[in-house]
């Protein structure tokens, strides 16, 4: 049996962080390697919602107090989130490249669906990790992300 584990709100951060940035290399890289004009404009513009959002969660990071106190979460709840990040392929820059190279613009907008609906979900289990006073910050980039996806989606319809 699974024991119960430990985050903070600050791990949280900056694992929200480094998602942003990971997001940021690989449609950096997806708009200098794709054909398709409509899926560079994406890109674009996805590379920087995630340099917004990246601000926003070191914004956050810096209203918490340097050392929040972590939440103790029950076995199966932390097996979760331990199978979420352990799932994730966070890109470098230099791995974002390597990536993207073969990719087709369909396979760019299935990576970058996949990417964004993992990263609701990991924002989700967020939400419950972070002070109140961070919720509807919290709540405000799911609200994008899933702006990101549907536009994915219009997108991924478009090209077939």
């Amino acid at each position: 049996m699974a024991q119960a584990a430990l985050f903070s709100a600050n791990q949280m951060i900056d694992i929200a962080i480094q998602t942003e940035q990971a997001g940021y290399a690989f449609y950096q890289a997806a708009v200098e390697a794709t054909d398709s004009p409509q899926v560079r404009a994406l890109c674009e513009w996805l590379a920087e919602e995630e340099q917004v959002h990246e601000r926003v969660f070191h914004h956050m990071g810096q209203q918490l107090p340097p050392e929040t106190e972590p939440k103790e979460w029950p076995a199966e709840r932390a097996e979760f989130i331990d199978a979420l990040l352990g799932s994730r392929f966070m890109p470098s820059p230099e791995q974002a490249q390597a990536l993207v190279q073969d990719m087709s613009a369909q396979d760019i907008l299935d990576f970058a669906l996949n990417f964004e609906k993992d990263t609701i979900i990991f924002f989700y289990e967020m939400r419950d990790m972070v002070p109140d006073s961070a919720v509807d910050q919290v709540n405000g980039t799911i609200a994008e992300e899933k702006a990101h996806v549907s536009r994915i989606l219009k997108a991924k319809a478009a090209l077939e």
